[in-house]
């Protein structure tokens, strides 16, 4: 039922939803208004923000050599309860700890020294083993031209696409040729923008739609009460300067960094278009503004870790809700001229926001809305214009992530094609290189730790029995996506014309574009088909999907540290293993356990139960907010890595669960094979930025704070009171 489903004249539908937002984001309507009058003033006052920032952009020359002075060493001696070594050039062969004190310095402390980082990467892991393994299997399928006339279409047709779109990335000639020419005409014809009404049409207009961006989110999902159904889902503006919404009240070092990588983006692609001067400073400033403007109204990546996120995200809305409360915001227009108002289900996730963004789209905010669009479309076409916006690219990003040299063309192309065309990478991979045996071994290693997470709930103490049996009933009704399906979305609706034939990138992409688009009004108003995953199986990943239910452990996460056919069955545990109960886990932590057995988000705890749960998850989440993982103040925040935390513990009492069953158990190895599966090194930049944006803990604590919460790694390394590993009983933060 839509919440506006009883106001029917525009004014009673105001005053209902001003209602409901003082209950979803704990304000009264008095201070609601008060927020809103404050929108305007804010723009205003981020209006001249700018104007010194850019004309002393950081330029590229000597940049390494300043970080190189700025940035390393950190100092260590701030830093508890262990010293973050994932951060390159922290451990040195002076560096060093016994097992006792830091598992996960102790186990990979050579491969923390002598890892490098490969050209255009931050991060270096053990696990990217695994996607070397696809790109160097991915690349002999580019390269076989007789794919493209196998008697079997879809083969045709799957190598057709990606083996034409590889090529044309790499069409450096006649990319050059075509420079930024036909982009031209859409960029002028923004800039050309005199009045609000000109500003929508542009904002509805093709152009705008494949290469540039629009000040809402609007897509299809799976409709939360029921999870067979589609939904098109609304979210909020996109947020260029600093992603973060929090980061425009107070900076961060790595929203700066972020800001310093947008800033010079914008820059340069104005200049690339002849747009300088006074004329650059005030697109900026305004496009800046507008951001400003806007954010205190958009939740914060923090605000989204919470587990009351899930909910206060689902606010069933119509059409005719949509349209009586945008008098001026032109998103019922957009939503008409590209079909997504067919949908009989519709979700608006903040409805705090579309308000603020409907009184911010005024006449007086022209010049903001056509800046931050201009930025939008800017960003979109630098990436596939000609080599010197790319280039330039690369440069601003590895300023950003501290990279200092550039990834391989090929390799980008090959990672671009891939996220374009991930089904038909899949398919091919299948037939050549994947095996029904693989499957099965992976799928049975699933269902033992699905069964003994039954007997881990069965044997619980804290949670009631109706609790217990609901649980139950989810694990009995999870889905394992093991490998790789047998069932996949149709592909054909793509096509374009290769290098060979003619064709250019920017034509492939708005190809591709539009046919995504068809595929998405194909769906609205239809059932979800459970059988097609939806997901790329070469990806570097593993994951639990709480809207179908389901754990999904593919072969991009497979190689010599996570999952090998002649592992011992230690190592097989510490490794994939651990990361399958660490799947599971998430069925239950403090987001999945809202979710019932069929993928809907239901309440299916007892409140007493729910409240000693999230009693449980509080203890673990003060224990990370008192890690120091930095020497500059950046914060560790255990509310953004609750989730993730809580399934590493749990997959890891999964597996010591099933180790007892095994004579003889090795726990050496065991340990030591989960330690192993986590090794990173990031450059500082890289680990800044996860720490304030990643929902996994940093890999040291991973492995650190996940061993030190079980009686099996203390006894096996003989760690006592008083050693860096130990965690004393009534310490431990364990949730399940």
């Amino acid at each position: 039922m839509s919440i506006f489903s009883k106001c029917k004249r525009r004014t009673a539908l105001f005053l209902s939803f001003i209602i409901i937002l003082g209950t979803l984001s704990g304000c009264s309507p008095k201070n609601l208004d008060v927020r809103l009058s404050r929108i305007n003033d804010q723009a205003e006052a981020f209006t001249r923000y700018m104007i010194n920032i850019c004309e002393s952009l950081p330029k590229k020359p000597g940049w390494e050599e300043q970080r190189a002075a700025e940035s390393l060493p950190m100092d260590p001696s701030v830093m508890t309860p262990w010293i973050n070594t994932c951060i390159a050039g922290m451990v040195t062969d002076d560096i060093n700890a016994d097992i006792q004190d830091d598992l996960f310095l102790n186990v990979n402390h050579d491969w923390l020294r002598d890892a490098g980082f490969r050209p255009g990467y931050s991060t270096e892991l053990r696990l990217l083993q695994a996607a070397d393994t696809v790109r160097e299997r991915c690349f002999e399928l580019l390269k076989d031209k007789s794919l493209v006339s196998s008697p079997d279409g879809e083969t045709a047709h799957d190598a057709a696409l990606v083996q034409g779109m590889y090529g044309l990335i790499l069409d450096w000639d006649h990319r050059n040729e075509e420079g930024l020419e036909p982009f031209k005409p859409m960029v002028e014809r923004l800039t050309a923008v005199k009045s609000l009404d000109e500003m929508t049409e542009f904002l509805l207009s093709e152009d705008n739609y494949c290469f540039g961006i629009f000040p809402a989110g609007v897509g299809l999902s799976v409709n939360s009460q029921d999870s067979s159904l589609y939904e098109i889902n609304i979210s909020s503006t996109g947020l260029m300067a600093y992603s973060d919404s929090a980061e425009y009240d107070k900076e961060t070092v790595s929203g700066k960094r972020r800001k310093e990588f947008d800033d010079n983006v914008f820059s340069y692609m104005l200049s690339r278009f002849g747009i300088e001067g006074e004329e650059k400073q005030r697109y900026m400033e305004d496009a800046f503004a507008f951001e400003a403007g806007i954010a205190p109204y958009i939740k914060s990546t923090l605000d989204w870790a919470s587990p009351n996120a899930v909910r206060e995200a689902i606010n069933p809305v119509t059409m005719e809700d949509i349209a009586s409360f945008c008098d001026a915001f032109p998103l019922p227009e957009f939503m008409e001229a590209y079909g997504y108002a067919d949908s009989k289900l519709i979700n608006l996730e903040e409805p705090l926001w579309l308000l603020a963004m409907n009184e911010l789209y005024r006449e007086e905010s022209l010049d903001m809305i056509k800046a931050y669009t201009l930025k939008g479309m800017l960003r979109g076409i630098m990436n596939i214009s000609d080599e010197e916006a790319f280039r330039a690219y690369q440069d601003y990003a590895g300023q950003f992530a501290g990279i200092t040299d550039n990834e391989p063309d090929e390799d980008i192309a090959y990672e671009t094609a891939r996220a374009y065309f991930p089904y038909c990478f899949d398919r091919l991979y299948i037939d050549r290189y994947l095996s029904e045996e693989m499957r099965a071994e992976i799928e049975k290693l699933c269902r033992d730790c699905i069964d003994t997470y039954r007997e881990m709930l069965s044997e619980n103490e804290w949670l009631s029995a109706d609790t217990i049996k609901e649980a139950i009933n989810k694990l009995d009704h999870m889905t394992i996506h093991a490998v790789y399906p047998d069932k996949w979305a149709d592909d054909s609706i793509y096509s374009f014309a290769s290098a060979e034939e003619g064709g250019s990138y920017w034509k492939a992409v708005k190809s591709v574009m539009m046919g995504s688009h068809e595929r998405t009004l194909s769906r609205i108003n239809g059932v979800v088909d459970k059988d097609i995953w939806g997901i790329d199986i070469l990806d570097t990943n593993a994951y639990y999907n709480a809207v179908d239910n389901s754990i999904n452990i593919i072969p991009g996460f497979f190689c010599d540290v996570s999952y090998r056919s002649d592992m011992s069955l230690e190592e097989k545990y510490g490794a994939l293993g651990t990361v399958i109960g660490h799947e599971i886990s998430h069925a239950f932590d403090t987001k999945g356990a809202q979710y019932d057995a069929y993928g809907n988000v239901s309440n299916w705890w007892t409140d007493a139960d729910y409240e000693a749960f999230m009693k449980r998850a509080e203890k673990l989440v003060r224990y990370y907010d008192k890690v120091v993982a930095f020497d500059n103040g950046i914060p560790y925040r255990g509310q953004l890595v609750q989730t993730e935390a809580i399934a590493d513990m749990a997959g890891m009492k999964c597996m010591l669960k099933m180790a007892e069953k095994e004579k003889d158990f090795d726990y050496e190895k065991f340990f030591t094979a989960n330690a192993e599966l986590w090794a990173r090194k990031d450059t500082q930049e890289a680990a800044e930025n996860a720490a304030m944006f990643d929902p996994h803990p940093l890999h040291y604590l991973r492995a650190n704070v996940c061993a030190q919460q079980f009686d099996e790694f203390l006894d096996t390394f003989e760690v006592k009171e008083g050693d860096g590993m130990y965690l004393a009983p009534e310490d431990r933060i364990a949730v399940w």
